[in-house]
């Protein structure tokens, strides 16, 4: 069976636990080459991996690799450039979140895709996990009815407790966003997966509390659906002693809790016909303790580069989550609901 031979740019923590091994596991997949200016990072892999090159600069690896696609995992700022020249030498493109630091570029990168006529897909690696995917199925099973409001959050310590030598989290210049866009990205685009709805205004609050940072380390956010229902969304880097990761949607017929009560379990309440409580538990994809993450995404790019899957995540995705996190700090700037076009 024929693989696409995969390139990835940044070898950072993210590659390490997520694109690294899933490539290399893949059944659809050959990691081919890596490119990341650090070179004593990249020490550490030509240690592990044979028949993988490597290279200090990305647009050399583009010349001179043989490859069909380039995951790009480096910080925000490049996601664009990256990505472009990717698409330019005729190479599809799997993206990490956010897709751009701006939505100018993100649609740029969407162009860029239409004219080579290659797939463009961004990791929002939250739409492949079980409990997501069922939430979704029972959201639109309609048993619990028109959705009303939607709380959810994302937050935890900080991005150094899991990448310590990843200062560029906290550097606006080359992240832009900070917990907003690292971790409430992902609740943005989740709240469009499960719900079916799309995001039409947005009040927002930001606020650097903690970190040594020119980003912010908290952000919340009120959120018009448009059936005219409210969304709340919490992200932030200050929360110790845990990770808040859930999602909970009020309909007109009952209550649904993913990982708020149980990382493993989305709790239903229903009112009617009679008062009842469900519970579906289902295992985590993986852990922070876990050395990889055991994740499809890798896989279901290869596919859908391949032509066996249609995409889950399609570029327009990453575009609109990229315009609401914009808009919420356009709101928290100006102190007012701000339309999301």
């Amino acid at each position: 069976m024929k693989k696409v031979r995969i390139g990835i740019v940044g070898a950072g923590k993210i590659s390490e636990v997520l694109h690294i091994p899933n490539t290399i596991l893949s059944e659809y997949a050959q990691l081919v080459a890596i490119a990341d200016p650090n070179a004593q990072r990249l020490e550490q892999f030509k240690r592990k991996l044979e028949n993988v090159r490597f290279y200090e600069d990305y647009r050399q690896m583009l010349e001179k690799e043989d490859i069909d696609a380039v995951i790009v995992a480096t910080p925000n700022a490049l996601h664009a450039e990256v990505s472009i020249a990717a698409l330019e030498k005729g190479k599809n493109v799997l993206v990490e979140k956010p897709m751009a630091t701006n939505s100018g570029d993100a649609l740029k990168m969407i162009e860029a895709a239409k004219e080579n006529r290659k797939v463009l897909m961004v990791n929002h690696s939250q739409r492949f996990f079980p409990h997501h995917i069922k939430a979704k199925e029972i959201v639109q099973s309609g048993v619990l009815g028109e959705i009303r409001l939607v709380k959810t959050m994302f937050g935890h310590a900080g991005p150094e407790n899991w990448s310590p030598s990843a200062a560029w989290f906290f550097d606006k210049n080359v992240a832009m966003f900070g917990a907003l866009g690292d971790l409430g990205v992902h609740k943005v685009d989740l709240i469009r997966y499960i719900t079916g709805l799309d995001i039409v205004e947005c009040t927002g609050f930001i606020a650097t509390l903690e970190k040594r940072a020119s980003v912010e380390d908290v952000a919340s956010a009120v959120l018009r659906l448009s059936n005219s229902s409210l969304a709340t969304l919490d992200s932030n880097w200050i929360t110790k002693g845990l990770e808040e990761n859930y999602f909970v949607v009020y309909g007109e017929k009952g209550t649904m809790k993913v990982g708020q009560t149980d990382p493993t379990k989305i709790d239903i309440y229903l009112e009617k016909p009679f008062r009842m409580h469900g519970e579906i538990v289902l295992r985590p994809l993986f852990t922070n303790e876990d050395p990889y993450w055991k994740m499809p995404v890798v896989d279901h790019f290869a596919k859908v580069c391949l032509g066996l899957e249609e995409p889950i995540v399609k570029p327009e995705d990453g575009y609109i989550a990229v315009k609401v996190v914009e808009r919420i700090f356009e709101s928290a700037k100006r102190g007012q609901a701000v339309k999301v076009e």
